[in-house]
């Protein structure tokens, strides 16, 4: 690992890959590497295999029109301003410093593709660079033409720029798992790929064969040939790639685009990196996600149907006899329905009333959602908070429940937005024990210290997730993040962080305070001038 982000990780959380990271769970059917009590397990995926590829991030599907939109627009901007007025990075991690010095600690970064807005004032020598710019809000960059530029028409910047994240998509990039993927620097020649891929031949005759006989290592892999059109890139900043040449099975890939390569498709990952696309098996799409409260006559309580399909219900009163029989239709997994808050006891079971005419759901069956009565302050929810108690800001705080597998948004008494998550496998921590020991998801009050559009996650035995979108820390190494690699909402499934989908990710990130700058990658909260959301997670 580099000194610097090995440096900066310490601070951070311990099991990121990179700085600005957070480390994560595991499916919970998946073998992991022994966990010390400083960093977390891999969150391996899932071993069941993918469905075909889903369209490539940068043409990632469109949200319907139930899609939640994020409140705000930071770091989506991609519309250049004149030169001289932003600073745009051309690699990873172009710390924003809080003075302008190398050795100054830094605020946050940002990333290839992205950019901080100038403010006026002079350019600055100082240790490790001959132009610190002063940024907005705070903080200073260096632009030496290196790592970062003053001009959006920079040669390198241009080429490299329509593979960056795509952050206004909830899905930065494509994603898939490795199949033990090996990672060339170029575009590898056939004699590089056979000394690289010890069983290129074998692995071959099983592609040429799997039509007959499926090969498990083939299972859920793309076949397809990718773009025929070209790849011309600049040379790369030396700190744009990670420097591990193989992703392990069950590690994971991220991409921007495919392209053939004498006859052989490989993928342009995240880093600039290629990857064999017959090494890599894609991820589908998940489209899951919450409901924004008071949009389309949406509010609590709900119901959300986690695991499986729940069927409906409806009173039978016929022949003097109450009973509650099925309609033959049902809730389809991760549906929700409106409840009324009226229930009916039939046969020894309760039923709810939904907001479904004549349409009762089995308590047992439903995921139920609703409003705490007060805020934590002591504020009553629904109502103005006359208490003069609440945090500074918007007064934003969330509200979850590990073993129910839900969370409430809230702006101070009103309810905002609901969802369904996946904590840790374990439950809720044991007493004496590390959560991470146990895969657990920690309960408590804490504040969101840092949001990364986009982290590397680095396990022991070097179990990789690639570029995990829309992480915010919250406590020591646990985070709430999306995850691209299951779609278990409601169930626990990560060895301790709080997983959410790609589009309820992005919609938290962009809502939850400190708010990150536009054009930012990441932040760091500062408690003596940041607001900051705070999470409340218990059983």
């Amino acid at each position: 690992m580099r000194p610097l982000p090995s440096l900066v990780l310490a601070s951070l959380c311990a099991g990121c890959a990179s700085p600005g990271g957070a480390p994560h769970g595991t499916s919970a059917d998946e073998p992991v590497a022994t966990a010390s009590s400083k960093v977390a397990p891999a969150e391996a995926p899932a071993a069941e295999a993918p469905a075909p590829a889903p369209a490539p991030a940068h043409d990632a599907p469109a949200p319907s029109a139930a899609t939640p939109e994020a409140p705000k627009t930071s770091a989506e901007s991609g519309i250049d301003a004149p030169p001289g007025t932003r600073i745009y990075a051309k690699t990873r991690f172009v710390w924003v410093r809080y003075e302008p010095s190398v050795t100054a600690g830094w605020l946050g970064f940002l990333w290839l593709g992205g950019y901080a807005d100038i403010k006026e004032g002079p350019v600055r020598g100082g240790p490790g660079c001959n132009a610190w710019y002063a940024v907005k809000p705070r903080g200073f960059v260096c632009a030496d033409g290196g790592t970062a530029t003053t001009d959006p028409n920079d040669p390198q910047l241009v080429a490299m720029r329509p593979y960056a994240p795509n952050l206004a998509s909830p899905w930065p990039h494509t994603y898939g798992e490795s199949r033990g993927a090996q990672r060339y620097r170029k575009l590898p020649t056939p004699e590089e790929q056979r000394g690289r891929e010890w069983d290129l031949v074998e692995h071959q005759a099983r592609i040429a064969a799997f039509a007959e006989k499926p090969h498990p290592s083939l299972v859920g892999v793309d076949f397809t040939a990718g773009s025929s059109e070209p790849l011309l890139l600049p040379d790369l900043p030396a700190t744009l790639r990670e420097e591990r040449k193989r992703l392990l099975p069950l590690s994971t890939v991220a991409w921007s685009r495919d392209l053939v390569h004498e006859g052989r498709t490989f993928l342009l990952s995240a880093d600039y990196l290629f990857v064999p696309k017959d090494r890599v098996a894609p991820y589908p799409v998940s489209k899951f996600h919450g409901v924004e409260l008071g949009k389309d006559g949406e509010s609590l309580p709900l119901a959300f149907f986690r695991t499986k399909a729940r069927p409906k219900q409806k009173l039978d009163e016929s022949g003097g006899m109450v009973a509650m029989v099925p309609t033959g239709d049902e809730w389809p997994r991760h549906a929700h329905v409106g409840l009324t808050g009226e229930s009916r006891e039939v046969g020894g079971r309760k039923y709810l009333e939904t907001k479904e005419p004549g349409i009762f759901v089995a308590e047992a069956d439903a995921t139920v959602l609703r409003a705490r009565e007060t805020t934590p302050w002591g504020a009553k929810i629904g109502e103005p908070d006359t208490t003069g108690k609440g945090p500074p800001g918007r007064k934003t705080w969330m509200d979850a429940s590990v073993l129910s597998g839900w969370l409430i948004a809230y702006e101070g008494t009103k309810p905002v937005y609901a969802t369904l998550i996946s904590p840790g496998r374990g439950g809720i921590p044991e007493r004496g024990k590390d959560p991470i020991d146990t895969a657990s998801t920690p309960v408590g009050a804490y504040p969101i210290t840092g949001k990364f559009a986009t982290a590397t996650m680095v396990a022991p035995g070097e179990f990789i997730h690639s570029d995990v979108p829309w992480a915010q820390n919250f406590h020591g190494p646990h985070a709430l993040h999306t995850a691209y690699w299951h779609d278990d909402w409601g169930d626990k499934k990560s060895a301790g962080c709080v997983n959410v989908s790609p589009i309820d990710g992005k919609w938290f990130f962009h809502w939850t305070d400190p708010p990150i700058p536009e054009g930012w990658h990441g932040i760091r909260y500062e408690p003596d001038s940041d607001p900051s959301t705070i999470f409340y997670v218990h059983s």
